[in-house]
């Protein structure tokens, strides 16, 4: 029996709607804030501008912040565009999707196969609260937003299936948000939950921030999220890599982000602090 979407994406799903800025914590920073800050969008506060000085003195003489968060996004739109172009995918789960900023990941999959259907998953009010701009699917597409928690996949996942056909390929994008689960092996359990309910032949899209290139400075900066309240591990290379276990990784493998398949729009030579990678799930 074909595992098939029950409804067309219209609307963020999950618990009962209710007005995202009444959750609003304007006390605090937020992650899904500061990297909007770091990517230099206009969705953040002076809380999360505070924050952001201190991690930019943390980081003096190492790069700026501002450059991870640029790599991140490069690496996302990139292995977003190989995805679609180069492994024919056509769906996407986007686990921790963030503040929108264009090209979104059903912008640029649309843009190569049109009938393409994505999941957006958060549970921060601010990405909540911009979720209709993840809504604007072509007509031959499908999108839907989650507000849900990445650590309770059984619940993302019967969410993803009102728009996701599960018993077909899809993509897992994991990019830059397991850092905000603090415990290693929870990390590992969630992805094999994530990965145990997709077919052979799904991939998935990673990064993580890396303390190898700076220990100090991410030291700091785990101190300054702590303050605010954000869990946070940045991790070595080796435990980044044990989350990738069972996968056949393209090449070149796990590597720093700009060095993921360069295609000349990354062209800074400072460090990205993140190690990224795709790879599928074997049959």
């Amino acid at each position: 029996m074909t595992d098939t979407p029950e409804t067309e994406g219209s609307g963020p799903a999950g618990p009962p709607y209710e007005d995202p800025a009444r959750r609003v914590d304007t006390s605090r920073a937020s992650s899904a804030r500061l990297y909007d800050l770091y990517v230099g969008g206009k969705d953040h506060y002076g809380v999360d501008k505070d924050a952001g000085t201190r991690l930019a003195e943390a980081f003096r003489g190492k790069g700026t912040i501002q450059r991870i968060g640029t790599g991140a996004r490069l690496f996302h739109d990139r292995a977003v565009l190989y995805a679609t172009r180069d492994l024919g995918m056509d769906q996407f789960l986007d686990i921790g999707v963030g503040v929108p900023k264009q090209p979104n990941t059903h912008e640029i999959a649309q843009a190569v196969r049109p009938s393409s259907r994505v999941v957006y998953v958060d549970n921060d009010p601010i990405v909540l609260r911009h979720a209709e701009a993840l809504l604007h699917s072509s007509p031959e597409g499908a999108t839907d937003y989650a507000d849900a928690d990445l650590r309770e996949p059984a619940g993302v996942l019967a969410i993803a299936r009102r728009t996701l056909a599960l018993d077909r390929p899809v993509a897992l994008m994991l990019c830059s948000v397991l850092q905000f689960v603090p415990d290693d092996d929870q990390v590992r359990d969630i992805v094999s939950q994530y990965l145990s309910a997709l077919v052979p032949g799904s991939c998935v899209i990673f990064s993580h921030v890396t303390d190898d290139f700076a220990p100090e400075a991410w030291r700091e900066t785990e101190r300054v999220y702590a303050e605010e309240g954000i869990e946070a591990n940045v991790r070595p290379r080796a435990t980044i890599e044990s989350f990738l276990s069972g996968l056949d990784l393209v090449e070149p493998g796990l590597v720093e982000a700009h060095d993921w398949h360069p295609d000349g729009t990354d062209t800074s030579k400072d460090h990205t602090h993140l190690y990224a990678a795709v790879g599928f799930k074997r049959p």
